[in-house]
């Protein structure tokens, strides 16, 4: 052999020889197709479930509801109330609410001296009665929203149209049986959510057969049946404590002042009795 074939026989194989000689991707892919079926065939096969696994539904009744099986709703909160007299600026921008100027005097620490100012406060009409122009008296403690906390309690002077072509402002009675009223819807809906099950007042208060629950309300019920289990919420406690603190000590002091009165009567009768 030639030098050339001799140096040529020594070097390594190129890379399109080497590809030739290895073995092709189509004599392997058969042997692995043939396992791959047999895998899937096994993965996919299920038990059909067996009368003996098939869940029947229960036909056993919810027990009735006492009670004991209620939350104790939470009392209505009172709010203190103070009434002012003011003049509607702004009326159709939000719906049920409108804006009111009160005029009023203010007391300057630094000039020390009262001036007129002028405050604006957003009053709830519940019927959409109010005009612009009108003078009305709206008091607090009616939280509506963040930012409502007043609502119209008459309208002493309207402006424009009469009010007789208006729908009727609400009274406070109205407007507290109407907040009892959502009360008591959520605490139903809350009840059913809980129990899972429809809340019967008048069979829980024992009224069912009777047709005295028929002119009560849902409210008047839920008072019936919770009575004075009703919960508290921490800030009226400590209001309804000091209350009965401060009567318990006014009593004491009345009995006290009664008793001194007539250890000091009791000495000028008898003296009376000597002349």
């Amino acid at each position: 052999m030639a030098l050339p074939g001799l140096l040529r026989a020594t070097l390594p194989l190129r890379p399109s020889i080497a590809s030739f000689m290895s073995p092709a991707r189509s004599q392997v892919l058969p042997r692995s197709s043939i396992i791959t079926p047999t895998i899937r065939s096994a993965s996919t096969v299920t038990s059909d479930p067996t009368p003996s696994q098939e869940t029947t539904p229960s036909t056993q009744s919810s027990p009735p509801i006492t009670p004991a099986d209620l939350t104790p709703p939470s009392r209505l909160r009172a709010y203190a109330s103070i009434r002012r007299t003011g003049t509607v600026t702004s009326v159709g921008r939000m719906d049920r609410t409108v804006r009111v100027s009160f005029r009023h005097r203010a007391w300057d620490r630094h000039i020390r001296k009262h001036y007129p100012k002028e405050t604006h406060f957003l009053v709830s009409d519940p019927n959409n009665s109010l005009r612009e122009g009108d003078v009305i008296e709206f008091s607090s403690g009616a939280p509506k929203s963040r930012r409502v906390h007043h609502v119209v309690e008459r309208i002493v002077a309207p402006f424009g149209t009469p009010i007789e072509t208006r729908r009727p402002v609400l009274s406070r009675e109205e407007r507290d049986q109407e907040r009892e009223r959502k009360w008591a819807a959520k605490y139903l809906r809350r009840e059913e959510r809980r129990l899972g099950s429809p809340v019967d007042l008048a069979g829980i208060a024992g009224l069912e057969g009777q047709g005295l629950a028929e002119g009560l309300s849902a409210a008047e019920l839920i008072h019936r049946i919770h009575g004075a289990n009703e919960r508290i919420g921490r800030v009226k406690r400590l209001v309804l404590e000091r209350t009965a603190a401060a009567e318990a000590a006014r009593v004491e002091a009345g009995a006290k002042a009664r008793a001194e009165a007539k250890a000091k009567d009791e000495p000028k009768e008898e003296q009376l009795k000597y002349e």
